[in-house]
């Protein structure tokens, strides 16, 4: 009885041990070409703008911004929706088949980096048009706040479920870290 007692322990232990596939995440077509939109009723609250006329000037460029995004997005939307399609379909395929995932990656090259340099052209007059009118304080705010939204579009690294050991403080080895 204790033998197959301890044998199921150990068959179980193995494979709570045993190594996981990866998790393979949705492909955010949109969010790969930094395809997104400002709310231009927060910016101003956020970058700290008390005067009107540089609040509506601030509103007025943000909303000029979100339409040339708005047509970008239109015009490229059945590109990236196939793009998206595929990617998401094939799935856990990529990691095993190398010359599939090779094809993929020529192809999200060729969809979506023409995409995110216009997109970025546009970011760049957008800064150059804000910083003509914006104090260098609030200018650095709005930098910080367009940084962070960037940010919220980078795709999360899974969290694997594995129980991992402690990791060895090399300080504290006994002896109350004295080395002799």
């Amino acid at each position: 009885m204790k033998k197959i007692l301890l044998l199921c322990v150990l068959v179980q232990s193995a494979f709570g041990f045993s190594q996981e596939e990866p998790e393979f995440q949705k492909y955010n077509a949109k969010n790969a070409a930094s395809i997104f939109y400002y709310n231009f009723s927060e910016v101003p609250e956020k970058i700290k703008v008390k005067d009107p006329v540089i609040e509506n000037k601030t509103i007025t460029s943000l909303k000029s911004y979100n339409n040339k995004i708005k047509k970008i997005s239109f015009l490229n939307s059945t590109k990236l929706q196939e793009l998206e399609l595929t990617i998401n379909s094939l799935g856990k395929q990529l990691y095993s088949n190398r010359d599939l995932a090779e094809k993929i990656t020529k192809k999200i090259q060729l969809v979506i980096l023409p995409i995110r340099d216009s997109v970025a052209a546009y970011e760049e007059t957008l800064n150059s048009d804000l910083k003509s009118f914006l104090s260098k304080r609030q200018f650095k705010k709005w930098l910080k706040y367009q940084r962070g939204e960037k940010r919220k579009l980078l795709p999360e690294r899974p969290k694997s479920n594995r129980n991992t050991a402690p990791s060895i403080n090399r300080r504290n080895r006994g002896l109350g870290g004295r080395r002799f």
